[in-house]
């Protein structure tokens, strides 16, 4: 074993020469205990998706550890961190901490995963190089026996490891006696595997979006990592992974591996077992512990998918089976439709492949697609993916260039918000139900999925609703239990957990400068509709009040429970940055005296940094119900004094009314008198 241990091309490990690492510089610091060397890299021990550095625990500086350094771009396995965080089990290096951090080369938090470090080296450098062959003895003590039994302490766990390749098998110590996994948290499941050690269905997705899968994954990649360290090479190093996945459909996996390569007979029924492209014939964990107990089975042979009488013709090339077209028509979706939608495929699937149950479920599904009064774009793209899925059931989801199963979306969306990509087609995908087609036409019960379907159908409701704390937002953080928070707000903060967020904000507040902006926005929203464990949907809709007073109510009252219940009890910083925007809370007071009141009283609480006084303040029950009684009690007032100067005015106007009148009459009276005496002065004068 050590002598395999010596053929292998790695870099030197740096701690062994010490005349190669450079001056200390700032390290970074996690948990106030493990000092992360910034100028000490380990290239050794990095990942494709991690950069590895010495790291020194302050309470035993002799302990012997390294730290991976995760990617911001990427979202790390949390929930595996937990799981195995001082695990301590044959085949696995241990990790030993985990966490965000401040990392100066970064100038940003980051997140921080420590190890154990290997006494000895990695036991392939490069998939191109070779490594001395193990023979059938020692592969089995080993290498089969230590890695089956870390694949079976994932499972007890619940969790995979889904980074199981020979360049990433480490010699735990010196002398080559014990190997072990290395890193599987610091990217997203299967992320860093090349196709070669995927099944052919995770093959066929976007690394991103390859889910965690399950332990019978893990069992295909150990398959291939024990032929690779058989053969002490690779041998299907020159071809590329569309190759590969091509070559895996056409022969199948062993075939595609193995070859003609001649190989002990209790190997061969190992290795068949293992790289079984039939999920429900492929080897278990139970399985390859009979086999390690020296129980020998018939090899399971190896059964391709049923070949067409003649290939159907697309994209210049002959298709002779299901799986195979499938494939090409997914990679090159419009040109897919025509023939699907002219009858060509069904045609084909009755006559050459002669399986008419599939024929009937694609002419089924284009007829439902022609007579839709849908879109017609839209009815077509889902036409062709339920096509997909009648022709290939295994495979995975499969829409528009984009290839998923469907627990590898939650991965795909949060790496194309990071990267500040467009959403739209995974947002599409949502709307319309794609997943839900695939749970569907599979026609297999399993509770797992059940349990998914239902999750999409609840991510689909928040996509309907655009307010803050759902839509794509509110999707984000319920498909990544564990993502950081993407808000601009905190900046380079690293929030992960609810009771990070006050602390991250009130930092942020002392670099907000002269904004006005309410700290809220649609991230902080959906991370903590997603993430608080009771139910806050209806304070997230009052977020979406038009009436500010209220919006601004529901901040304070969401950031007021977080301060009482998680702390810390002062935050200066971000009450001071809420005070800002408090007037339209205060102007809905009506009382002058009050509202003085508590523009005096504001001050004084922010200086103390506590949120939950500052919203007990301008939320005071009682002195809101004082409030409104003294507002109606002035308004009946009000109405009163009304009433009362309406009441003599109209007075005022009968008096006017009843004087001239009176008079008119006076007039009248007055003019017949003046008449009559006129009158009697004429007649008098007349008469004598």
């Amino acid at each position: 074993m050590a002598e395999a241990e010596e053929d292998v091309d790695v870099v030197e490990d740096p701690v062994l020469h010490a005349e190669e690492i450079r001056p200390a510089g700032p390290p970074g610091l996690l948990r106030d205990r493990f000092l992360i060397r910034s100028t000490q890299p380990l290239v050794d021990l990095s990942t494709p998706s991690a950069d590895a550095f010495a790291a020194e625990d302050k309470r035993d500086p002799n302990r012997q550890m390294y730290a991976l350094i995760c990617k911001p771009e990427l979202p790390p396995r949390v929930t595996v961190m937990r799981a195995l965080r001082g695990v301590s089990s044959p085949g696995m290096q241990q990790l030993v901490e985990w966490g965000a951090m401040n990392w100066p080369p970064a100038g940003r938090r980051c997140m921080t995963v420590i190890y154990e470090r290997p006494a000895g080296r990695r036991i392939m450098a490069s998939l191109r190089g070779e490594v001395r062959r193990f023979d059938e003895y020692v592969i089995t003590k080993k290498v089969i026996e230590p890695l089956s039994a870390a694949i079976r302490e994932l499972t007890s766990r619940g969790i995979t490891h889904r980074a199981v390749r020979p360049t990433n098998l480490f010699f735990m110590d010196a002398n080559g006696d014990r190997l072990a996994f290395g890193d599987c948290v610091a990217a997203p499941p299967g992320f860093d595997q090349p196709v070669l050690f995927e099944t052919i269905e995770s093959g066929m997705c976007n690394p991103i979006a390859r889910g965690s899968g399950t332990y019978s994954d893990d069992l295909y990649s150990l398959g291939v990592t024990v032929a690779i360290l058989l053969m002490g090479r690779n041998p299907v190093a020159n071809m590329s992974d569309e190759a590969i996945l091509s070559a895996k459909i056409q022969l199948g996996s062993y075939n595609t591996l193995i070859g003609d390569e001649r190989l002990p007979m209790p190997l061969i029924e190992l290795l068949r077992g293992l790289l079984c492209d039939d999920g429900e014939q492929r080897w278990t964990v139970e399985d390859l512990d009979l086999w390690m107990s020296g129980r020998r089975m018939s090899p399971l042979q190896p059964r391709g998918e049923k070949r067409a009488a003649r290939g159907f013709p697309f994209m210049g090339k002959d298709y002779f089976n299901c799986r195979e077209l499938s494939q090409a028509m997914a990679r090159n979706w419009d040109q897919a439709i025509p023939p699907v939608i002219e009858g060509k495929l069904e045609l084909w699937l009755r006559r050459a492949v002669e399986d008419k149950d599939k024929a009937a479920i694609v002419a089924e599904i284009v007829r439902l697609a022609l007579n839709t009064t849908a879109d017609k774009k839209s009815s077509t793209d889902l036409m062709l993916c339920k096509v997909l899925i009648a022709l290939d059931k295994s495979a995975p989801i499969r829409y528009k260039g984009f290839y998923a199963m469907p627990d590898g979306f939650g991965s795909a969306l949060a790496a194309v918000v990071a990267s500040r990509g467009d959403t739209r087609l995974l947002t599409e995908m949502i709307i319309r139900e794609v997943p839900k087609l695939w749970f569907e036409l599979r026609g297999e019960y399993q509770p797992d999925n059940s349990l998914m379907e239902s999750n999409f159908r609840e991510l689909r409701g928040y996509l309907t609703q655009p307010g803050m704390g759902f839509g794509l937002e509110r999707c984000l953080y319920e498909m990544n239990d564990a993502l950081p928070l993407q808000s601009a707000l905190i900046g380079e903060d690293y929030v992960v957990e609810v009771k990070e967020l006050l602390p991250a904000l009130n930092l942020a507040a002392t670099r907000r400068g002269e904004s006005k902006q309410v700290p809220i926005d649609r991230h902080i929203a959906g991370f903590l509709g997603a993430r608080m464990r009771s139910d806050i949907d209806r304070n997230l809709n009052l977020l979406n009040d038009p009436d500010e007073s209220v919006m601004m109510l529901a901040v304070l009252n969401l950031y007021a429970v977080l301060q009482y219940r998680l702390g810390p009890e002062s935050l200066p910083g971000l009450a001071e940055w809420l005070s800002v925007s408090l007037k339209s809370v205060i102007d809905a007071y009506h009382g002058r005296d009050k509202r003085k009141e508590l523009e005096k009283g504001i001050p004084r609480i922010v200086r103390k940094g506590s949120i939950v006084e500052l919203y007990h303040l301008l939320e005071n029950p009682e002195e809101r119900a004082k409030d409104e009684k003294e507002f109606q009690w002035a308004q009946a007032q009000y109405h009163a004094a009304e009433e009362e100067v309406r009441r003599l005015l109209v007075e005022a106007d009968e008096h006017v009314v009843e004087a001239e009148k009176i008079g008119r009459q006076t007039a009248a009276v007055s003019g017949i008198v003046i008449a009559m005496v006129v009158a009697t002065i004429v007649v008098v004068t007349a008469v004598f």
